[in-house]
């Protein structure tokens, strides 16, 4: 008795520890809602959503909201931003007290799904409310990674070339005419440099991110979806990381670290592109959005056009990322939430979040209005690279997460001038061991839990 005693004394403990922490990290829960309109919400079936979106982002998200929960009685949908979004829905799902739909990327989706934390849709499939038909085919992929509906999307961030069409005159280039392969795009780069007389970096053309799968624009294909590898010492690959290492050649990784430290926030008025500290940037579809609540008096100064790739390869073969809805596991309310899924999916909706939020849509068909009011000047650019097959997303890999901190690592090692080969053989060699772990663990729980 007295053993039992203690060990209920102990889980009594945990689940104190596990209750102050929830309410820690979530606060508490509201006892009331309202609608809009001021009406208090009574008897209806109460869904909440994460979003990890903030400011005018998630002010446009609440407008869907606000229509849902008037457009019927019996459900509400009590939004929440959240920081760390994803971090925060792995706590909950832990916990076992998740909410009912996040928002998340295609960066989560592979770890969620290997590790069990996600509700399938596929009763949404065979209700015919999505088919592979409801999206572009490449977000479809992003959905249903393996056949099998996770997801739905609600924007689309394929990422493009942005050029400051002021800067581009002033060093004698056509302001209309973006750079078409990665030698022009080269070339342009080094005629926007400039240094000041003392030897300092005044004014970059290019500084590329290093967390960006520029294997991408080579040709190369980082992850079998077929047998769960990666493809990360290649040719390509190789190609693609000394043509990353010679920026930080070309500008000395010191006289870019001075250089940086001068920079704001990406989305302030400091931004180094709207500031014209740099000349091009590698961005997604929502930085026009930025542009425009930052920088107002840069519209038509400005220009966005594919990001260009190795010669011989389609200038439409480009990385991005999708904003998706998903329903955690141990979700309490997963019937209501896939109504609401079904509502924010309707072509009027999602193109209401996206032209708020000036990004792409992810549906299969968009609207001649989508397009003719569209705050985004250049959404079609945006638009035609997702009806394109080629957009690659984060693979949806359990250990992506993983994978991808150790490229990050490995990017920044050859920036700082490590060999890129032997770089690349390296990673190679560690990733390939997470990957056979990984299987080995799967194969586990297949036989555990047929």
């Amino acid at each position: 008795m007295a053993i039992m005693a203690k060990l209920g004394s102990r889980v009594l403990m945990v689940l104190l520890a596990t209750a102050a922490i929830s309410l820690l990290i979530f606060g508490h829960k509201p006892t009331t809602y309202h609608l809009p309109n001021g009406q208090a919400v009574r008897g209806r079936t109460v869904v909440a959503l994460w979003v990890g979106w903030s400011g005018f982002e998630a002010a446009a998200m609440r407008d869907v909201v606000n229509k849902f929960n008037l457009s019927q009685s019996r459900i509400f949908v009590h939004m929440v931003s959240v920081s760390q979004v994803d971090i925060k829905t792995v706590i909950s799902v832990a916990g076992g007290d998740p909410p009912d739909i996040v928002e998340l990327g295609t960066y989560d989706v592979g770890s969620f799904i290997g590790h069990n934390a996600l509700t399938s849709l596929e009763p949404m499939v065979r209700a015919g409310i999505i088919t592979p038909h409801t999206f572009m085919p490449c977000v479809w992929k992003a959905c249903a990674p393996f056949d099998k509906l996770y997801a739905v999307a609600v924007a689309a961030n394929p990422f493009a070339l942005y050029w400051n069409k002021t800067l581009f005159r002033q060093a004698g280039l056509n302001p209309n005419r973006p750079p078409a392969t990665l030698a022009e795009f080269d070339s342009d780069a080094q005629r926007l440099t400039i240094f000041d007389k003392n030897g300092r970096l005044k004014q970059a053309g290019f500084l590329p991110p290093q967390q960006c799968l520029w294997g991408i624009y080579f040709g190369n294909h980082i992850y079998s979806y077929h047998t769960g590898h990666f493809y990360i010492d290649t040719p390509r690959q190789v190609a693609a990381y000394r043509w990353f290492q010679g920026f930080s050649r070309r500008l000395g990784y010191r006289a870019v670290t001075t250089f940086k430290s001068g920079f704001g926030q990406f989305n302030s008025p400091l931004n180094p592109f709207l500031t014209g500290k740099v000349a091009m940037e590698f961005s997604g579809p929502y930085f026009a959005n930025f542009i425009q609540h930052n920088k107002p008096s840069m519209a038509g100064h400005f220009g966005v056009a594919p990001f260009p790739c190795v010669n011989g390869l389609s200038r439409t073969q480009t990385m991005g990322d999708v904003d998706l809805l998903l329903i955690p596991r141990h979700a309490r309310h997963t019937q209501a939430a896939m109504k609401v899924l079904a509502f924010f999916i309707r072509q009027e909706n999602i193109e209401k979040l996206d032209d708020l939020h000036c990004k792409a849509s992810p549906l299969a068909t968009f609207s001649v209005s989508f397009i003719r009011h569209n705050p985004n000047p250049y959404i079609m650019v945006f638009e035609n690279l997702m009806l394109h097959s080629k957009v690659e997303f984060s693979p949806p890999s359990p250990i992506w997460m993983r994978v991808n901190s150790q490229l990050n690592v490995m990017a920044q090692r050859i920036w700082l001038g490590a060999p890129v080969k032997k770089s690349l053989v390296y990673t190679q060699h560690l990733v390939n061991r997470w990957v056979r772990t990984s299987q080995r663990i799967a194969a586990l729980r297949a036989r555990e839990h047929p």
